[in-house]
């Protein structure tokens, strides 16, 4: 699976410990902001910030096509709103610039754009869930680089958040309106604070097909790196290798995730 350049603008709580938190930052004078409090901010993602995110997913070993391999960046926007009795995160999805390439052939264009919605509840002081609809629109300039089909489905996000660090994860089902085609995705979240604004991370996404049984299970160790910059920013980066435990056809035996979010903290 190809995953890439995300850009991403939020705005909804996840807890009320959250919300303390960032209020606690704007009470400070600068972005003197303690490391554990930036560190859960900048990965959050139900956070409430606005940012912009740039990531993407390398895959030079694709299972059974030796030859083969893919990028695939993706733009992103989260854009808060109020309604349904609550707030509420909506993500826009694009992959641009996406690459395929096999043997002497290549492919490069736009990927499908996914849009989705979801509600955010707080269930306790450290932890929250949003779920809703999800919607994705085929805009692929080319079907190996998209199903180029009309998909809905759901998508849930929760996250939960320690003095060590978080624990998160995005769950997602869609399925095509006039076909078969169907993905059953689940993105699990890990972070551990080591100080210094350093964390380790994992964050392999897990798909599978569920009409044909392909997909992938990749797992990933990597660092991450949060810097407190002037007017209430947060910029975080990371690097993360990644190695599929199952890996179906044409999917990625082995991946580099690379990627970068700029937080602007409310004033």
């Amino acid at each position: 699976m190809l995953i890439g350049a995300i850009l991403s603008i939020s705005w909804a709580p996840v807890s009320a410990q959250t919300e303390k938190d960032i209020e606690t930052i704007h009470s400070e004078p600068a972005l003197v902001v303690p490391e554990e409090r930036a560190e859960t901010t900048a990965n959050n993602p139900l956070s409430i910030v606005r940012a912009i995110q740039v990531q993407n997913y390398v895959q030079p070993v694709l299972k059974g096509a030796p030859n083969a391999g893919g990028n695939q960046p993706y733009l992103r926007a989260i854009l808060p709103f109020s309604g349904f009795g609550g707030r509420n995160l909506l993500r826009i999805s694009l992959p641009a610039g996406n690459a395929a390439w096999e043997g002497n052939s290549s492919t490069a264009g736009i990927g499908d754009l996914t849009v989705f919605s979801v509600r955010v509840f707080q269930v306790s002081s450290n932890a929250g869930f949003g779920v809703g609809p999800l919607l994705v629109a085929p805009t692929a300039t080319n079907s190996t680089l998209g199903s180029k089909q009309w998909q809905v489905g759901a998508q849930g996000t929760f996250s939960a958040h320690y003095p060590w660090g978080l624990m998160a994860g995005l769950l997602s089902y869609q399925q095509s309106i006039n076909s078969d085609a169907n993905a059953l995705t689940f993105q699990p979240f890990i972070f551990r604070n080591i100080g210094g604004g350093f964390y380790l991370r994992s964050s392999g996404i897990a798909t599978i097909d569920t009409s044909s049984g392909n997909g992938v299970l990749p797992i990933g160790l990597g660092v991450g790196k949060v810097f407190q910059l002037s007017n209430r920013r947060l910029l975080n980066i990371y690097l993360e290798p990644q190695y599929s435990l199952v890996a179906g056809d044409y999917q990625p035996e082995f991946q580099v995730f690379a990627g970068f979010n700029l937080q602007f903290l409310p004033k």
